[in-house]
This record gives structure tokens, C-alpha cells and sequence, in this order.
């Protein structure tokens, strides 16, 4: 005679058959992880900075600093993977002083997207002027700007701060370029004046063909 349970283990072979993952839907591989290789080198540095005298470069494992909200101090993004390049003239003059360049893995172009969303949304909502401190005792006028720069990548964002101080001007212009699911941040300073779009957007582009 025919066990009552047939019926229903039948059914639960079937459902899990149709539950199991097919192989040729297999989950996506980890992310690999960042490298020095992934970061611009010096020599990408003097080609757009061809007057950057006796440059040092360090890289560590650094996270991006990326905005939170209006706040004058950022919020640390550290991703999968990271790794950060700095480059800076051994001489300095009224240019450009320091290049930071920070590049974060995640497990998810959507992450990739929202810390795009971030830079996006501080130039639509966060442009005006805030008193601060530098966190020594002294006085610190931001000048936050909006910056829309073109598309870099598979999309990108931006900004401008003014870091007036002491009778001295820092200005920062940001540019972040999402490659898949890598996020390139270039934070170039210029002493005294802002530093120029067209080689900040030209750093990003050297960035985006080292990710590709």
C-alpha cells in the first residue's frame, strides 16, 4: 500500500528543485581587492601638473571622508577594499599643494551609487558660508560651493570649500567618479586660488581608465 507522506514528499523534491540556484545564475564574485596598481601614479600627476615640483607620493589604507549631510566634518566610508594615494610638491607655490585620491570597493553598485549621492547632494543642498573652528582654538570660515561636473565614468559628482583661516585660503575642489562598483574620490587643493576644473576633470579621467 502506498505511503501518505509519497504525496508530499514529492512535492517538497519538486519545490526545492525549482528553489535551488541554476547555474548559470551563480551569485556575483567578490569584489577583488584594490591595489597601488588601481591609484593614478606620479607620473599621471605631472602630466596634468607638469610644474609640480619634486612631488611625494604616500598610499596607505585609508577610508574617504565623504560628506554627512551639511555637517562641516565627514563621515568614514571604508567599503570592502580601500586604498588612498597622496601626492604633494616637495616646493610650494600658488597652486596646487595636495592631491588626494581615495578608492573604495563595494560588494554593490547600489553602495557605489549612494556615496556618489552623498558628494550630489551636498552641492544641492549645502552651498553658503559656515563659521567652524580647526579644531586648535582657531577660527575657520567655509565657503561651500555646488560643483555639477560632467559626466566621468559611469557617473560622477562634485564640490568646492573654501577654507579661509588665519589670513590664509585653501581651496578644495572633490570629484568623484563611480566605475561599476569602485568609487574614485580626487580631492584637489590649490593655495590662494580654486583649483581649475578642466585638470581636476582630467585627473579623473586618468583615474577611470586605470579602473577599467
Amino acid at each position: 500500500m502506498r505511503s501518505p507522506l509519497a504525496p508530499l514528499a514529492a512535492a517538497l523534491f519538486v519545490l526545492a528543485a525549482l528553489l535551488a540556484p541554476s547555474p548559470g545564475t551563480a551569485a556575483p564574485a567578490p569584489p577583488e581587492p584594490l591595489t597601488r596598481q588601481d591609484l593614478l601614479t606620479v607620473e599621471d600627476h605631472m602630466v596634468v601638473h607638469p610644474d609640480m615640483r619634486d612631488p611625494l607620493r604616500t598610499v596607505m589604507r585609508s577610508p574617504v571622508f565623504a560628506p554627512r549631510g551639511c555637517e562641516d566634518r565627514g563621515a568614514a566610508v571604508r567599503g570592502s577594499s580601500r586604498i588612498q594615494g597622496s601626492v604633494s610638491p616637495g616646493v610650494r607655490r600658488r597652486s596646487v599643494s595636495l592631491v588626494d585620491q581615495n578608492l573604495v570597493r563595494f560588494d554593490s553598485v547600489r553602495q557605489a551609487r549612494a556615496l556618489l549621492h552623498r558628494y550630489r547632494d551636498f552641492s544641492k543642498r549645502c552651498v553658503g558660508d559656515v563659521d567652524t573652528d580647526d579644531g586648535e582654538g582657531g577660527d575657520v570660515l567655509l565657503k561651500n560651493r555646488a560643483w555639477f561636473p560632467p559626466a566621468v565614468g559611469d557617473e560622477s559628482a562634485g564640490m568646492l570649500i573654501g577654507w579661509f583661516s588665519r589670513g590664509a585660503v585653501d581651496w578644495r575642489r572633490v570629484l568623484a567618479v563611480r566605475v561599476g562598483r569602485t568609487v574614485s574620490v580626487l580631492d584637489v587643493s590649490y593655495t590662494d586660488v580654486r583649483p581649475p576644473k578642466r585638470a581636476v576633470l582630467a585627473l579623473g579621467r586618468l583615474a577611470v581608465g586605470r579602473l577599467r
